[in-house]
């Protein structure tokens, strides 16, 4: 059974090479953005942990600095997620067939599509949270010292990937004071919390000698200081609600609100509630956060992954496959839309699913923008040049597509902070008879003309995705650069 479970994520994966080969889309500027780190290795960044910028380190070291290199670690942690999701729902239920269908299951949810082919911090973050859960709960049953390292490991690489894997605790400590309470006697358990907390060392003495700036960025994105309305508190939440029914297929749902109901009523089974508890414990939390600030999407989906292999069961237990395959065939079309919509518009259909609903339109344009700022700076008859921008998924894009990857600078203009300013910026090319080239969405602001002694040249370059002009982006020539009069960030 083991061997038709790699055949069917096997195919995910040719396909999805496949795909990327083609060049259909560019990377998201997150994704340019951690590839940047990988140019830049260190302990710790600005807003997430290391191990997406070595990951990308090693893999761009094989495949060279494309699309494909950068994307082959997505495309192979949701292999292997398939084939923990096998392992850990025959370890539970003692049942190959349940566990084949728990892995096949997962391949039409579309967050897990997503999630597997473009590279941000969630993917690491999704394969570690799963591993964890599995290695954890064989640790509870076996006791063996062993699966108790290789617990606090994974929960170690969880961290590295997204600080998030600290709502594996509180989950996990429910789930063995209601079953299984003799291991709070036993020292191995303790053993696998300190194994995980080495991991958490480069990260603290990082944020040591740079003000602790990943904390302070992290407590600023929950919001804990921010007070809103009851309206947009109301409006937060019905965005959050919406996405999360989106991002796991509405064609999926009653299925999903079955599981979380039934996995409730029977939380005798000790295996069921186990299921149970931490994707329901991660939707809770951020349904609280979304009290004060709008969700993104994804954010929560790391957690989901036990759900699916509950749903999966109820739907196999209860032979629910007529109603399944109707599901599951209108969420493969579903994520078919999502990766290639331009047969919509083949169709004649474009206003079923016009281009400014279609998220694909944010991973267009960048390898254009980048041959153009390239084509300029050739023109330039200069070496004495810089390339900037104040917006840092700008600046990753131009340092990813641009000839040669020259290294890209973000200044502050009306921005917090990012991890860009922790890296030298243009206080070394002042008075120094540079050009410079500043790429931005908004025109140019009076602070950068003023630290120019004149405007050479302005270009735009247009956007343009299923017909539909998505943005325009400008592009100045900026001579002779004086001093950089720039704005301080707005907070963290």
């Amino acid at each position: 059974m083991i061997y038709r479970v790699i055949a069917v994520h096997l195919t995910i994966v040719v396909l999805k090479i496949f795909y990327t080969i083609l060049n259909i889309t560019d990377l998201a500027t997150e994704e340019a953005q951690y590839w940047v780190w990988s140019k830049n290795l260190d302990l710790c960044y600005y807003s997430k942990p290391p191990l997406i910028a070595y990951m990308n380190f090693i893999s761009t070291s094989i495949l060279g600095d494309t699309e494909l290199g950068v994307r082959i670690n997505a495309i192979l942690i949701g292999f292997l997620i398939g084939i923990i999701v096998y392992l850990f729902t025959k370890e539970l239920f003692k049942d190959e067939n349940l566990a084949f269908f728990s892995s096949v299951f997962i391949v039409a949810v579309p967050v897990y599509q997503i999630g597997s082919y473009i590279f941000l911090t969630d993917a690491p973050l999704a394969l570690f949270w799963l591993l964890t859960i599995y290695l954890f709960f064989k640790a509870t049953q076996e006791n063996r010292p062993v699966l108790w390292i290789l617990t606090g490991i994974s929960a170690g690489l969880a961290f590295l990937s997204k600080f998030l894997i600290v709502l594996f605790l509180p989950p996990a400590l429910i789930y063995l004071f209601l079953y299984k309470r003799k291991i709070f006697k036993e020292k191995w358990f303790y053993v696998s919390i300190l194994v995980a907390s080495v991991f958490t060392i480069p990260v603290i003495w990082w944020n040591f000698y740079h003000d602790f700036v990943t904390f302070k960025h992290v407590l600023n994105l929950e919001g804990a200081k921010k007070s809103v309305s009851f309206n947009k508190s109301l409006e937060y939440i019905g965005n959050y609600l919406a996405s999360q029914i989106g991002i796991n297929s509405i064609f999926f749902l009653p299925f999903f609100a079955y599981a979380v109901y039934k996995g409730f009523k029977q939380k005798k089974d000790h295996r069921i509630f186990y299921l149970w508890i931490f994707p329901v414990f991660v939707f809770l939390i951020f349904l609280y956060m979304a009290r004060k600030k709008n969700i993104e999407a994804n954010w929560p989906a790391f957690g989901y992954a036990t759900l699916y292999i509950l749903t999966a069961y109820f739907i196999y237990t209860k032979k629910w496959f007529k109603s399944f395959i109707a599901g599951f065939l209108l969420s493969l079309l579903l994520i078919f839309t999502l990766f290639y919509p331009f047969y919509i518009d083949k169709l004649g259909l474009t206003k079923i699913y016009p281009p400014k609903v279609d998220p694909l339109h944010r991973l267009v344009g960048w390898e254009g923008l980048g041959k153009k700022v390239s084509q300029i700076t050739k023109n330039l008859q200069t070496e004495k040049y810089f390339v900037f921008s104040e917006s840092y998924h700008i600046a990753s894009e131009l340092w990813f597509y641009m000839d040669g990857h020259p290294r890209i600078y973000s200044v502050v203009i009306n921005r917090r902070m990012n991890q860009f300013d922790l890296w030298p910026g243009l206080k070394q090319f002042e008075g120094k008879g540079y050009t410079g080239v500043y790429v931005s969405r908004w025109g140019l602001p009076k602070k950068i003309r003023q630290s120019f002694k004149r405007v050479k040249a302005h270009y735009t370059y247009d956007i343009i995705y299923r017909g539909w002009k998505y943005r325009t982006i400008h592009i100045y020539v900026l001579e002779d650069f004086i001093k950089l009069y720039q704005e301080k960030t707005k907070g963290y």
